[in-house]
Formats: structure tokens, C-alpha cells, sequence
């Protein structure tokens, strides 16, 4: 759907109208916009839209692998929901990139070892990029409107539903370390 979207988006940009995830559209009942949203790739060629798509695929597909069916259509479902109701509460327009952020992270955390080449020659680390991307997430939601932080918020609520309890043990257990004095 993501590449019928991008290739319609070519040949008729203003069908991203229909299917963006427009607050005052979904108060009007165009209840579809609380999922379609979620399948408009980002604004680039036809070679980054196939990247894009190879990208998202893995991910998905590995969480998928990771957690079953439900288990990742529930993830998904949250983060698509909070994010039509952060827009709503804003009354501005989202997109998918926190949604998709969300879904990068939530992949990382499970093969945090695994290798991507950046650039197709750079080879990082899963765990690296990861944090990277916290720490500009973390930025974002410092420097940012208040628009944005809702969006952060909201589209990073199912990370943190899934992962949260495992970040605060992890905090906790190298709190324990550093105050006993270990390495």
C-alpha cells in the first residue's frame, strides 16, 4: 500500500488530502484517516520510496518474527491511535515519522547486535543508532513546540508501553552497579 501511495502521490499529489491525518477530517468522521495515515511514505523519489519500503519491511517483518500477528498489529494500532489523538488535542496535522521511529526503536531494543550499513559502507550496530535516535528524539521534545512533544509523546506511547518496564530495570540495576562501586 505503501508503494501504490507513493507512485498515486507522483501522478496526483493532492491524494495525500484523502488520506493524511487531518484532525478537522476525523472530527467530520473520516475515521479511515486514523490508520492511512500510517502508509504515506516520506516525500522523495521512486529509488528512496524503495528503499523506504525495504526499511520498513525488515522491521516490520522481524517484529512480526519476534511477537506474532497481534502482538505487532497492537503496537501499531496504539502508536496509529495516540497519534490521531495527539492531533486531535493539537488540532495540526501528523504524520507517520514518530510512528515509524517507534517501530525502528522497538526493533533495536530486540536485536540491539544486529548490523545495518549506513550509507550502504559505514557497518553500525542496531544498539548505536538506536541511541542516537533517542537522543534527537530527546532534543526534539526539548527544543520543540508544544505541538511536536505532543507528537513525540503520543507516537512514542507504544515503545513505551512495550519496553518502558524494561528500560526502568535496566536503569535501576546500573544504579545498583555504579552505587556498589562496580564497573
Amino acid at each position: 500500500m505503501t508503494a501504490a501511495v507513493g507512485v498515486l502521490r507522483e501522478i496526483k499529489p493532492e491524494f495525500l488530502e484523502i488520506i493524511a491525518l487531518d484532525p478537522a477530517g476525523l472530527l467530520r468522521g473520516q475515521i479511515w484517516r486514523l490508520f492511512t495515515f500510517l502508509i504515506i511514505p516520506p516525500p522523495t523519489g521512486l529509488l528512496w520510496l524503495l528503499l523506504w519500503m525495504a526499511m520498513q519491511y525488515s522491521i516490520l517483518h522481524a517484529l512480526e518474527m519476534a511477537w506474532g500477528e497481534f502482538k505487532l498489529t497492537l503496537f501499531i494500532a496504539i502508536g496509529a491511535l495516540m497519534t490521531s489523538l495527539g492531533a486531535v488535542i493539537c488540532g495540526v496535522e501528523f504524520g507517520n515519522a514518530v510512528v515509524v521511529l517507534s517501530s525502528f526503536l522497538a526493533y533495536a531494543r530486540l536485536e540491539p547486535e544486529r548490523e545495518v550499513l549506513v550509507l550502504f559502507i559505514l557497518p553500525v550496530k542496531l544498539r548505536w543508532l538506536a541511541t542516537l535516535v533517542a537522543l534527537w528524539a530527546g532534543l526534539q521534545f526539548i527544543t520543540g513546540s508544544p505541538a511536536e512533544r505532543t507528537q513525540l509523546a503520543m507516537g512514542l506511547a507504544p515503545y513505551a508501553l512495550f519496553f518502558g518496564s524494561g528500560h526502568l530495570r535496566d536503569a535501576q540495576f546500573a544504579w545498583r552497579r555504579w552505587r556498589s562501586g562496580l564497573p
